[in-house]
């Protein structure tokens, strides 16, 4: 069993390997990656790729297996087609998967801080009870989604920044709450804001791996 404590750092796409002697080679591999780049985002994306040609390779019926200098040997990998394929494939996906938490990130939040204005008013949509049910689905949906996003993130670049932003955006949607009347309602453009900020952000940090 690979201990992922010694490797905070790997977000594994795929897979772990399951045999004691894949288990193994898969560590001299994160111990070359380790040495050779400091990078998280390439980091993973070396480590994803060979749990790809690891699952491919078993797919195949034939073992995968390196000797030698691991460290270059990950450096050839970077002029394969394969490993070109595999990073666009991988960037694309992540890229993805940001978009989408974002965007459901926006809307949750949005009902969050519609139900709280309804409490604080007391002038609820339908009723407490069919709000309040409104409000926890959204609740759930929204910490399942940030928590996948801050792990994409992770993956990559420390979270400190997003997470600045993220608790930013909703301070200043509930100030905006309280000082201005409901009609002058402004959270989900601050949401939406925030959200384009972050994704250039972060798409503009995909660029360098």
């Amino acid at each position: 069993m690979i201990d992922l404590t010694k490797y905070t750092w790997l977000k594994p796409h795929l897979p772990l390997p399951e045999t004691l002697k894949e288990q193994e080679d898969f560590v001299d591999i994160l111990k070359a990656i380790e040495k050779k780049e400091s990078n998280l985002g390439l980091r993973n994306l070396y480590a994803n790729y060979y749990l790809d040609q690891l699952q491919k390779a078993k797919e195949e019926g034939r073992t995968l297996h390196y000797e030698g200098n691991l460290g270059k040997e990950i450096r050839s990998w970077g002029k394969s087609q394969s490993f070109k394929k595999f990073k666009e494939s991988y960037l694309k996906e992540d890229k993805a998967k940001f978009q989408l938490s974002g965007i459901v990130i926006v809307i949750t939040g949005t009902l969050i801080l519609f139900f709280l204005r309804a409490i604080l008013a007391q002038e609820f949509v339908v009723n407490f009870s069919v709000d309040a049910i409104v409000g926890a689905i959204a609740l759930v949906f929204f910490y399942r989604n940030m928590k996948l996003k801050m792990k994409l993130i992770k993956s990559y670049t420390p979270v400190r920044d997003y997470l600045y932003m993220d608790v930013a955006s909703f301070v200043m949607c509930i100030l905006l709450k309280m000082w201005l009347p409901p009609v002058f309602d402004v959270s989900i453009i601050v949401l939406v804001i925030a959200y384009y900020v972050q994704r250039r952000k972060f798409e503009n940090f995909l660029k360098t791996v």
